[in-house]
């Protein structure tokens, strides 16, 4: 059995798996794919060359500790909304050349230089932040856990299945062959909880996105100047070396994300609550 093809294949397909039941809170704005197709036309048009910000990492740090505190001082009204309590953040910036940025441990965040040195301005790098906190907020993290342990549960199944079907009809399976497969299924449901761990659905992005724009709202960050953010990610996914980044693989860019930052700017300015709208609640 070729287990390298079987893995190539869970990095595929798991994630459609663990995610599929995992629906967003709030309501997202609509997108067509009319306005989709407009804007990955305008994005593939676009063949300049990303402009890369040299900075040091004192700057880098004194960006995030300034940004992350205006954010987080603005944070109640969502984190209210959102029941995510004690509504704290710890934002910490990673001086390597990765091209990512990461939610993890109920309220962490880390930022990379290799994906700060691409964006322009603290709007920008807010997007970036509030993103992050949008995951928080959403609790997306626990949804997370729930991926890798159904990632886990699923590889388990389909390993074995896999093994059982391999070995039906041989006579000569034995108890050395038995604790390699006992191993291999060890192997695979690692495997798998890392493939599901990582798994964002596009409805949690977008998510994501819809409070961090809100946030960065109540924060007096610009929203249109923000937006860059996301044809950066866009841009970098069509980069044959960028492309290939960590980020890409649990944050993937989109036209629909450039879109509905669009949509949920116009939804904010019409908003008086400034609130996103939860689909439970008629606001």
């Amino acid at each position: 059995m070729n287990f390298e093809l079987f893995t190539r294949f869970l990095i595929v397909a798991l994630p459609i798996f663990v995610t599929g039941c995992t629906g967003s809170a709030y309501k997202l704005p609509p997108v067509s794919s009319q306005e989709m197709s407009l804007i990955q036309n305008e994005i593939d048009a676009d063949t300049s060359e990303l402009k890369i910000y040299k900075r040091s990492d004192a700057n880098y740090k004194s960006r995030i500790a300034k940004i992350s505190t205006r954010l987080q001082k603005n944070a109640a009204p969502l984190c209210e909304i959102s029941e995510y309590a004690p509504c704290h953040f710890e934002v910490n910036y990673n001086n390597e050349n990765t091209i990512n940025a990461v939610a993890y441990e109920h309220y962490k965040i880390t930022v990379y230089k290799g994906l700060l040195q691409y964006l322009k301005n603290d709007d920008e790098i807010a997007a970036v932040i509030g993103h992050e906190m949008g995951h928080h907020l959403a609790h997306h993290n626990k949804e997370q856990l729930q991926n890798a342990q159904a990632g886990a549960a699923i590889s388990g199944v389909l390993t074995a299945v896999l093994i059982g079907a391999a070995n039906a009809n041989n006579p000569y399976y034995n108890a050395y062959q038995q604790q390699q497969d006992q191993q291999t299924l060890q192997n695979m449901m690692v495997a798998g909880a890392e493939i599901g761990a990582i798994s964002y659905s596009k409805e949690q992005e977008r998510e994501a996105d819809l409070l961090g724009a809100y946030l960065l709202k109540h924060s007096g960050y610009n929203l249109e100047s923000a937006q860059n953010m996301m044809y950066v990610l866009s841009r970098l996914n069509g980069d044959p070396v960028a492309g290939k980044a960590a980020l890409l693989d649990t944050h993937p860019p989109s036209a629909q994300r450039v879109v509905a930052w669009s949509k949920a700017i116009e939804e904010i300015e019409g908003n008086e609550t400034k609130l996103p709208y939860l689909k439970s609640n008629k606001q």
